[in-house]
């Protein structure tokens, strides 16, 4: 069973990309981790790399639109927000 999508809830997940990163935290350490971008056929249905997915199937179609979009691919920043609002969560002991 194809996953669904986190975005719409609705499409399927067709591929991941997981993308090793590396940001200094505010203590002036490296933290590494790794982000995930999903394809999902609904969300991404303009993606070139979704239409690779469908017939007629082409392998070297399928490898330009994955190159394609692993450059073009980035980690999303750190929500220094979020983060924020998590710690100070389980510090007030909701976590």
């Amino acid at each position: 069973m194809t996953p669904a999508c986190p975005r719409c809830r609705t499409g399927d997940v067709l591929a991941v990309l997981r993308l090793p990163h590396i940001w200094t935290n505010a203590s002036g350490n490296e933290v590494r981790g790794i982000s995930e971008v999903l394809l999902c056929a609904r969300c991404d249905a303009g993606d070139p790399l979704v239409a690779s997915f469908t017939p007629p199937y082409d392998p070297d179609r399928f490898v330009r639109a994955l190159l394609g979009k692993a450059a073009g691919a980035r980690p999303p920043e750190p929500d220094e927000h979020a983060l924020r609002a998590e710690a100070e969560a389980w510090y007030r002991g909701e976590l």
